[in-house]
């Protein structure tokens, strides 16, 4: 979902951010009620989902500091991280998901 309008692009990725960190919070709830056999895998895979928040909110930052220039480049890489980030919470969030959070 490319972005135009600077104001606006960082809103929806602070926006975005917020979002995410809340989903984050209550996975990491959920992984403390699973059986403990099941807790190893759940923990890794929140391990990377919040390797991929990190990634997207250093690419938000890296938009926030980018000249008129590199907007563009650094807006495609912000997308592309929170497209990452979007697909890799779905992917935790949904039942019986074997494909969470592929590399």
């Amino acid at each position: 979902m490319r972005c135009l309008d600077t104001s606006k692009c960082q809103d929806r990725f602070d926006r975005e951010l917020r979002n995410a960190r809340e989903k984050l919070e209550r996975l990491r709830d959920a992984a403390q009620r699973l059986r403990p056999e099941q807790r190893p895998e759940m923990e890794r895979k929140l391990d990377e989902l919040r390797g991929r928040l990190n990634r997207a909110s250093a690419r938000a930052e890296g938009l926030r500091r980018s000249s008129i220039g590199s907007w563009n480049a650094a807006a495609a890489q912000a997308d592309e991280a929170f497209s990452a980030l979007r697909q890799a919470l779905e992917a935790l969030e949904t039942p019986h998901s074997h494909t969470a959070i592929a590399a």
